[in-house]
């Protein structure tokens, strides 16, 4: 069940950017990271297969290479508070060039698991912004 939480969350990250006004999809998910003390709004089609993001407000997109993070809930049977961690290379990895490039942003939030109850999650993404500078 824990599993299954963290397969929606890696889904949600790990989807495309959209064509045209990525906020108006019915099927847009909007995040909100914060990229080394600067707020970034970042949009994905639930839907897609890529691993990019639109930024919202520009013509950009941040590419998505590493997630990892901390689901963190009360256990319903035993009361105890259980941390899982996670993390996943989307398979860009280590290119040669990128270093420099690289952003790290972090998020927090929570959902409501109908077994678990209140799931949060501490989530850090690396990747890059396009197009790039330098």
């Amino acid at each position: 069940m824990l599993l299954g939480a963290t397969m929606a969350i890696v889904a949600v990250l790990a989807v495309g950017m959209a064509s045209a006004d990525p906020v108006n999809s019915k099927n847009a998910q909007i995040f909100t990271f914060d990229c080394g003390g600067e707020e970034v709004t970042l949009v994905a089609i639930g839907n897609s297969r890529g691993a990019a993001f639109s930024v919202v407000d520009t013509t950009g997109n941040f590419v998505l290479m590493r997630v990892e993070g901390t689901e963190t809930f009360t256990d319903p049977e035993t009361g105890e508070v259980v941390e899982y961690e996670f993390e996943f290379s989307t398979g860009q990895g280590e290119k040669k060039g990128l270093q420099g490039s690289l952003t790290t942003c972090d998020d927090s939030g929570s959902f409501e698991d109908p077994e678990l109850g209140t799931v949060t999650v501490d989530i850090t993404v690396t990747g890059f912004f396009t197009p790039r500078t330098g």
